[in-house]
């Protein structure tokens, strides 16, 4: 089958569904999609708040509890406790299905009936300002991943984590402050990429370096600062003389870090132990295309972002352990899993929202360890595969029309103006962000901020300079966020400093923060590279790089000409960065 060009009935732009898609769909029976992969993607994170939190009364216990649901919302909410409790029957909120009424409105009145639980974390164990994440100890504001003990602002699939600060999609680390995409590292800080490393700080793309300041591209080094070897004396006296415990010094360390960054190439993509594959952010992968953040053995799957060992699978994202599956939201540990949202544990499913250990439904919300249910309601394996043939007819006969009239038959997502949150509430807003003009324009909802009342007793720019001069007195205050809530960084615009977040940054010589949780995590985002994909070619001109800057170190396969590779990265063509093929790149680094 040859690919084919189709236009986008959301941004109205042309997109390509390749032989493998039609293959895919074919084997999974359902129909191409009708939305570009980009839109399909920011339709399903809209079903995702991770960072907005607010106080909210069980409605089963009557205990205020933590909530990522407003109080204005309408659905009930039950605490954690009280939801994964024996206490209540999300049976009883079954009902027939209509075939006068579009699949889509008759969902939406089954989700303002069935309680939602108020976050999604389980055994959480001293840690209620925390979401999506299971087994947490002991933490504050950590959001996505697992086994995360004593740590503080954490996002991005983080796991297996302990006294961390401030980290993005960091693994098997410890100590580690202002970082993402690092594995196994202790005590790195203000560093991406990085890899078996320990004690440094400002490092991208380095490996199993120790004691180095503001490196790019290292292998296995010690004692260096931007890329210049010292004795272990002389680095001693250069780390003095940084200052990096200091506001100023970072700042001034931080910009040279940045220059160095664009002298040196950058590998097209971070793709490693990899085989036919694209993408950015890859390892241990193969057979997988337009992925992000995919790693341990996933094969044969496509538009897949944050994703750890899944196969034969495409457009889904927040999940691991799945097979078969397709346009999900934190699918875990199921087959055959189609149009879900929070579906753990489950197998051959379609249309479910937050259903866990269960088989054979579709259409249903809040339901556990259930089987041949449609709407909430019990059916026998007979009846079940009966109707759901004559369901999928109706969907397709009276498709839901949504505000902008967009059309949604069987196989389409589930639409944006049935999400329980508003845009600027989830993580849509992070990664594809937009205007409250520009929401309402394209049929989100949007949520005016909670107006926030807070007395600042110290405006950021009076914080001390260095953190050896921060008083104990410093955790009583209400400190102001430079941004002051002008930013789209869903901005606090205050935050405080606990006291063991002092004693962090004491410990490690590091000056306080100037902005509030939400727009540090923004700026971290602004480190890494957009989810799309750009044609290039190799900018190693044989030499040199193309634009002069760069003196090649070692021979290329490819000889003193240009190089003549080509590739897909997330690189954009007018960006500053020097890019390499990875044979050039690995001729200069390894």
């Amino acid at each position: 089958m040859a690919s084919e060009t189709k236009n986008c009935q959301n941004c109205k732009k042309d997109f390509t569904i390749e032989p493998d898609d039609f293959s895919f769909y074919e084997r999974i029976k359902v129909p191409p999609p009708t939305f570009c992969p980009e839109c399909r993607l920011q339709r399903r994170l809209v079903w995702r708040n991770e960072r907005s939190l607010y106080k909210r009364t069980c409605e089963l216990c009557g205990e205020v509890t933590i909530s990522m649901y407003n109080e204005e919302s309408p659905y009930p909410v039950y605490c954690s406790k009280c939801w994964w409790s024996d206490g209540w029957d999300p049976m009883r909120y079954g009902r027939n299905y209509n075939f006068s009424r579009p699949f889509f409105e008759q969902f939406k009145d089954l989700m303002l009936r069935v309680p939602r639980v108020s976050l999604g974390h389980k055994d959480a164990v001293d840690s209620p300002y925390t979401n999506y994440i299971v087994h947490v100890k002991n933490s504050y504001l950590v959001f996505g991943g697992h086994d995360v003990e004593d740590s503080s602002y954490v996002a991005l699939r983080s796991h297996f984590l302990k006294d961390c600060l401030d980290v993005d999609q960091i693994h098997h680390s410890e100590s580690c402050y202002w970082s993402m995409d690092c594995n196994k590292c202790y005590r790195v800080f203000f560093s991406q990429y990085c890899d078996g490393c320990n004690d440094s700080r400002f490092l991208f793309d380095c490996r199993n370096c120790a004691n180095c300041i503001a490196c790019v591209g290292l292998r296995g080094k010690q004692y260096h600062i931007l890329n210049q070897a010292y004795s272990k004396e002389d680095y001693l006296k250069k780390v003095e003389e940084l200052e990096l415990g200091s506001w100023k010094g970072v700042q001034n360390l931080w910009e040279k870090c940045v220059q160095l960054r664009l002298k040196l190439p950058r590998r097209y993509a971070m793709i490693l132990q990899s085989a036919n594959v694209s993408g950015d952010d890859i390892m241990g992968v193969r057979n997988c295309r337009n992925c992000f953040a995919v790693s341990n053995e996933s094969e044969n799957c496509a538009y897949l972002w944050s994703m750890d060992r899944v196969k034969e699978s495409h457009d889904i994202n927040f999940s691991y352990l799945t097979e078969f599956s397709y346009e999900g939201m934190s699918t875990v540990e199921g087959q055959r899993m189609f149009f879900g949202n929070v579906a753990w544990t489950n197998h051959e499913t379609s249309y479910v929202d937050n259903c866990h250990d269960c088989g054979n439904l579709f259409g249903c919300a809040g339901l556990r360890s259930k089987e041949y249910c449609i709407l909430n309601k019990q059916y026998t394996k007979e009846e079940y595969e009966a109707i759901v043939p004559k369901v999928i007819k109706h969907m397709n006969d009276m498709p839901y029309k949504d505000a902008k009239d967009r059309i949604y038959k069987y196989g389409e997502f589930f639409p944006p103006e049935l999400s329980p949150f508003a845009y600027n509430e989830t993580i849509a807003q992070e990664y594809f962000p937009l205007t409250k003009e520009e929401a309402l324009r394209q049929g989100y909802r949007w949520r005016e901020p909670d107006t926030k009342q807070y007395n600042i007793t110290e405006k950021p720019e009076n914080l001390p300079d260095n953190i050896k001069d921060v008083p104990d007195s410093i955790t009583e205050e209400v400190i102001g966020c430079a941004h002051q809530g002008t930013c789209t960084h869903q901005c606090t615009t205050a935050f405080k400093i606990t006291s063991g977040e002092l004693q962090f940054y004491r410990h490690m010589n590091l000056p306080l923060p100037r902005l509030c949780p939400n727009c540090r995590h923004h700026e971290r985002l602004a480190q890494r590279n957009p989810l799309r994909l750009w044609y290039r070619k190799c900018q190693c001109a044989g030499i040199k790089s193309e634009n002069g800057v760069y003196q090649n170190t070692a021979k290329h396969q490819h000889g003193t000409g240009k190089c003549l590779n080509e590739f897909e990265t997330s690189y954009a063509p007018e960006r500053k960065e020097i890019v390499y093929c990875e044979q050039c790149y690995n001729a200069e680094v390894i």
